[in-house]
């Protein structure tokens, strides 16, 4: 009899358990899904691939997936690759993505860009760092801010919306085009979790 008690026991214990997940995990579709219509709401997926706007759609109201290629907003960057002038990495898919919006980008090293670390960007030419951020082992960071600060400072001045904000850092660094309003949406649903905020470069 106490093992029968026991085992009922057990298994009251199991469905309730499993009650609580459920619930919980419902709950978190649900903000979810609000943070996700609102973001489609305001021209979040603008700029997607038309023929997967359905899945597109889903994913963001069912678990915020705001990263997908197909959206063509992100891109992984990576800090290092950057600032070692690595352009190739990153530079075709970026260019893509700007691309849909009517901004051209073309970027390349100056002569000397061993010694004075110059770049230009659309012809505009841009100190990626310093020897003083090399010796404070800073540079990769320092780079990939003064890159993406003029390309904002031109798409402010072709009168496109978006701006370019960054997640991660480091060899995780990635890009992604925002209207302000995206942003401030995005900041607020991962306002818990820092790691998650997209940062002005």
């Amino acid at each position: 009899m106490k093992r029968f008690v026991s085992v009922s026991g057990l298994l009251f214990l199991i469905v309730c358990s499993q009650q609580a997940n459920d619930t919980s995990s419902e709950k978190f579709t649900s903000q979810d899904s609000n943070y996700g219509i609102q973001l489609i709401k305001i021209g979040f997926l603008e700029f997607a691939d038309t023929t997967k706007i359905d899945s597109l759609n889903s994913a963001l109201t069912t678990s915020f997936d705001i990263y997908d290629d197909d959206i063509n907003r992100t891109t992984h960057i990576d800090a290092e690759e950057l600032a070692e002038f690595s352009f190739d990495f990153f530079l075709p898919r970026l260019k893509q993505i700007l691309k849909l919006r009517g901004f051209d980008l073309t970027v390349r090293t100056s002569d000397d860009y061993q010694e004075t670390y110059n770049v230009f960007i659309n012809e505009e030419k841009v100190k990626l760092y310093t020897s003083e951020d090399m010796e404070h082992d800073n540079f990769w960071m320092v780079a990939s801010r003064a890159f993406f600060k003029e390309i904002n400072r031109q798409l402010k001045n072709t009168k496109i919306e978006e701006s370019i904000f960054l997640l991660y850092e480091d060899n995780d660094l990635h890009a992604i085009l925002l209207t302000p309003s995206q942003c401030s949406l995005i900041r607020d649903k991962y306002r818990a979790n820092p790691k998650e905020l997209p940062y002005e470069p």
